[in-house]
C-alpha cells in the first residue's frame, strides 16, 4: 500500500489481532506476531506520520486524518501509544533505553491496550492508519493497519 516498488523496507511487522467481541467491551485485544526492526535503531532522530483514512459511502476517504511528527518518534510512540509500547519495547535491556534496538520484537497471545491518551476523540467509525517511520529522506517502515472505532461502553469519555 506504501511500499516502493522497487525495494522492501528495513523494517516489518507481522501481527494477528483477536476480533473485538460487543459481548466482553472491555477485554483487551489480543495480539501474536512481531515487529522486526532490521538494521538502524529507531530513536528520536527519526520522523513519524501517521495516515489515518476513513471509510465512508462504499470507498475509502483518504488522509482524513494526519499526523506527521518531524523528529522525536521514540517519544511519539513511547506517550501516545503506551500500551503497544509496553506490550513490545519494553523488554529487559530496553527498559531505560532512548531507542529501540535493532531486532526482532516477539509477542505471543498478548493482550495491548490500544488506548491513546494524547489524541482527541475519534469519531465512531472504519478506519485505515498508515504509519510510515524514516530518518532524513529515507523511509524505514510503512506499517498498515484496519480498525473500527466503537462508543466507549458505559457512555463514559
Amino acid at each position: 500500500m506504501c511500499e516502493p516498488d522497487n525495494h522492501s523496507l528495513r523494517w516489518t511487522w507481522y501481527l494477528r489481532a483477536s476480533h473485538y467481541n460487543p459481548l466482553k467491551p472491555n477485554e483487551l485485544q489480543r495480539l501474536t506476531g512481531n515487529v522486526t526492526i532490521a538494521t538502524d535503531p529507531l530513536d528520536n532522530n527519526c520522523w513519524i506520520k501517521i495516515i489515518g483514512d476513513t471509510r465512508s459511502n462504499n470507498q475509502w476517504k483518504e488522509n482524513a486524518l494526519v499526523c506527521h511528527f518531524r523528529k522525536n518518534a521514540y517519544r511519539v510512540i513511547k506517550e501516545n501509544i503506551p500500551g503497544f509500547y509496553e506490550r513490545f519495547f519494553k523488554m529487559g535491556d530496553d527498559k531505560d533505553a532512548r531507542h529501540f534496538k535493532p531486532r526482532v520484537y516477539e509477542v505471543d497471545n498478548g493482550t495491548v491496550d490500544w488506548g491513546s491518551p494524547n489524541v482527541p476523540v475519534i469519531p465512531y467509525g472504519q478506519y485505515r492508519f498508515r504509519v510510515l517511520i524514516g530518518k532524513a529522506e529515507n523511509t524505514y517502515a510503512c506499517w498498515v493497519a484496519n480498525s473500527r472505532v466503537v462508543p466507549r461502553p458505559g457512555g463514559h469519555v
